[in-house]
């Protein structure tokens, strides 16, 4: 690490570039100019930039031990069963249950195809790791979060090799990064949700891209790039945002390979090819490069209310809130959690000066080749698909988001952080290691141990769908997803419940739940479906029932399940025509609903029907989809205390 040429009084640094231990800009050059040892007295020509980089030694040692810590801190999630997005991607996807033999489809088809939305989401690699958990061990959860905590380990392990080979012997700096960057809670959503395995491979297989990558720069070999490349192209079919990993090699290889800049960016021409093939992939296996996202209030609320702009600022702000105090954590934000950026909103004010200013620092470090520089652009780079997802499509805010951004926002952090104890104690460089970073040190253990304090406590809220919806009450209260996830858990325990009085209390509680979702958001299609489900099925209540059915309709014309529940209700009264015809109207919007399917076949083999048109004289049964649009609801004060 670099400091200023010292006379007898030692001189404050003020910033130090990363060269090696002891680099430093020349005075008066610019930035991306040839760096040179401390004490010589004339610049060195610099070398060429197809020489080939000093081989930089590493300390396994340091890197299996923070994995077995990273490995370790999801210990607790082991006997967990499946919560949020594991279902819909696991057990209801049918190609994953079909195990090795389901894979060809999986290549063919985007990560929800059986939940009928085209989000242009083709992310095959996690979807093929489940196939073969469903052919080898059933899919057993269990096993699934044994090889979550396995990669999130390995992930532990790859990242300190790479910092080491950032940072040459600077061994209690990189371990110190690595530390809370594993220890961080904000990765709970990541690897206490089985589903969430793309975004730990995609971060996993960046780690190895970059590291080959270095390897090639240390030998100059092909192959190395090759190799590169390959991690590069399994990153993609872990998750498409993995394009932002390109950036990551130009800064890299400018920050710590001290190339100059340009022949940075033309050095990823390999990777260029490398991304040109995976989305031609993508075009010829799904049809598509951008999908079909729905526009619905509960998901993408930005969109609707043409607040996309300034929302992005007030995300920024939330965001840099969970990077810094990751207390308050919740698996939700769905509307109207965050209200929308407006012009005299505070907050939204905090995220726009708060951008500004890091986005200004981000551009002097970086070019200056500091350490807190890199770290504030990685962080950056990095956030830009979840600020893309606001700014561009107006959705909603996600945890999962910084998996990638914390390693830079940690990596400023401790860079800054140990700066400024190297100006106010005046230690040098060459200070015995114990003196040199006890102070960071001691701040930063103490630091990690709250984030594993926090993480350990957040990995129980995943435990199941029931605890998970119910942690979300407290921080996510305005959420009108939260409140029908609550609901939905109390339906199946008043499915199962004998005693009247308790199934009672309990069909009130999903009442209760399902009013406060339609309430936040009054076209809610599907908590409109769980409301006439729970008259269908819990206390019975025959014209509530359909009457709800309906509204689902109106609402969310598209959600097959309603449609197909009308059905069963008219076949059950003997109507068998209006039932045909709601069975043919669930495979209609959607032809991969299977429930739909099967009770059309039924009733089709048992009486030929198949109405596709409903007669005069039962058209007054038509739903006519016309979904009320959402109002101002005031925002809860939180936590609020459900009935």
């Amino acid at each position: 690490m670099s400091k200023k040429k010292q006379s007898s009084t030692v001189q404050r640094p003020v910033a130090r570039s990363l060269a090696g231990s002891h680099s430093q800009l020349v005075p008066g050059s610019r930035p991306g100019a040839s760096l040179v040892r401390s004490g010589t007295p004339a610049p060195k020509p610099r070398p060429a930039e197809s020489a080939p980089l000093s081989p930089r030694p590493l300390h396994p040692l340091w890197a299996l031990i923070v994995g077995m810590v990273a490995c370790g801190l999801y210990a607790n999630t082991l006997h967990h069963g499946l919560a949020l997005d594991d279902i819909a991607a696991i057990t209801q996807n049918l190609f994953v249950q079909k195990g090795i033999e389901g894979i060809p489809d999986l290549l063919k088809t985007e990560f929800w195809h059986f939940s009928n939305i085209s989000l242009g989401y083709y992310r095959p690699l996690a979807l093929i790791t489940f196939a073969l958990e469903k052919e080898f061990f059933n899919a057993d959860p269990q096993i699934s979060h044994l090889i979550n905590a396995g990669l999130y380990g390995l992930t532990g392990f790859f990242l300190v090799l790479l910092l080491q080979k950032w940072l040459p012997g600077r061994t209690v700096l990189t371990t110190l990064i690595a530390l809370l960057f594993v220890a961080h809670p904000i990765h709970t959503e990541v690897v206490a949700n089985i589903k969430s395995r793309d975004e730990m491979l995609s971060f996993l297989f960046m780690s190895l891209v970059l590291l080959t990558y270095w390897k090639y720069l240390e030998t100059r070999r092909a192959g190395w790039v090759v190799f590169s490349a390959f991690w590069m192209y399994l990153t993609f079919l872990s998750k498409e945002s993995s394009l932002v990993g390109l950036g990551l090699i130009v800064i890299m290889s400018y920050t710590f390979a001290q190339r100059k800049f340009w022949p940075s960016v033309l050095s990823i021409w390999p990777y260029l090819i490398v991304t040109a093939l995976f989305f031609w992939q993508k075009k010829v296996m799904i049809g598509t490069l951008s999908g079909n996202p729905p526009v619905d209030w509960a998901n993408y609320p930005y969109a609707l209310e043409n607040t996309r702009f300034l929302t992005t600022f007030k995300f920024f702000a939330h965001y840099l809130r969970l990077l810094v105090f990751p207390v308050h954590l919740s698996y939700d934000y769905s509307y109207n959690v965050i209200p929308s950026g407006r012009p005299n909103d505070g907050l939204t004010w905090v995220g726009l000066l708060s951008f500004g200013g890091l986005a200004w620092l981000a551009w002097r470090g970086f070019w200056a080749r500091t350490l807190w520089g890199f770290g504030l652009v990685w962080m950056f780079i990095t956030m830009a698909p979840g600020l893309g997802f606001v700014a561009f499509r107006g959705g909603i805010l996600a945890e999962r988001f910084l998996y990638s951004p914390v390693l830079g926002f940690v990596t400023a952090a401790v860079a800054g952080l140990d700066l400024l104890l190297l100006n106010r104690l005046k230690l040098p460089e060459t200070a015995p290691a114990l003196r040199r970073y006890g102070v960071l040190a001691g701040v930063c253990l103490v630091v990690a141990g709250l984030f594993s304090f926090r993480t350990l406590s957040r990995n129980g809220d995943w435990k199941d769908n029931f605890t998970l919806f119910n942690s979300g009450l407290e921080y996510a209260s305005n959420s009108c997803q939260v409140h029908r996830h609550v609901a939905n858990e109390w339906i199946t325990k008043c499915a199962g419940e004998k005693n009247p009085a308790r199934k009672r209390e309990y069909f009130n509680k999903v009442i209760y739940h399902l009013r406060r979702s339609t309430e936040i958001y009054p076209g809610f299609g599907e908590a409109f479906f769980s409301i006439a489900y729970s008259y269908q099925k819990l206390i019975p209540n025959r014209d509530s029932a359909v009457y709800y059915y309906k509204q689902a309709i109106r609402a969310s014309s598209n959600y097959a399940p309603a449609y197909n529940n009308l059905g069963v209700i008219f076949q059950n009264e003997r109507r068998y025509h209006l039932a045909s015809y709601y069975y043919n109207l669930s495979m209609m919007v959607n032809p991969a609903y299977q429930d739909g399917k099967n009770n059309w076949a039924n009733l089709k083999q048992q009486l030929g029907l198949d109405v596709k048109i409903l007669p005069d004289s039962l058209k007054y049964e038509a739903v006519l989809p016309t979904a009320p649009l959402p109002v101002s609801v005031p925002t809860l004060r939180f936590p609020v205390k459900g009935v």
